[in-house]
């Protein structure tokens, strides 16, 4: 237990992480349900939202969406979730993000907006 406990608090990844990462939407609804905050980032800078796109997890992504994650948050990257649904052409995911307002000019650290991302990977 003490190893679990540490590899949290040394990661700052909350449950809602690990419930995105590891694809149990039953578990993402229960959390935000009783008000887990949605944009918390670990010590990577990623939100349960960024996990959940990373590992391809579309329910869980959907469900935190529209418990208002915030769609514009950067990890340590740069990056935002619009940036992950690039890599993955998950187009359902991409619409939502851009119906939350997602910023399709965010630039990371490399200076690559999703826009252009997408553009050089022609998706």
């Amino acid at each position: 237990m003490k190893q679990f406990s540490f590899s949290i608090m040394h990661s700052w990844r909350t449950p809602l992480h690990y419930a995105c990462a590891y694809g149990n939407p039953a578990v993402v609804a229960l959390l935000v349900k009783r008000k887990c905050s949605v944009d918390l980032c670990d010590s990577d800078g990623n939100t349960p939202l960024m996990k959940a796109l990373q590992y391809e997890e579309e329910e869980c992504a959907i469900i935190l969406l529209e418990h208002g994650a915030n769609p514009n948050i950067h990890n340590n990257k740069g990056e935002t979730p619009l940036h992950y649904v690039i890599f993955y052409r998950n187009t359902l995911i991409a619409t939502k993000l851009l119906s939350s307002n997602a910023d399709i000019e965010a630039k990371n650290t490399s200076g690559q907006t999703p826009l252009l991302l997408a553009i050089k990977k022609n998706r």
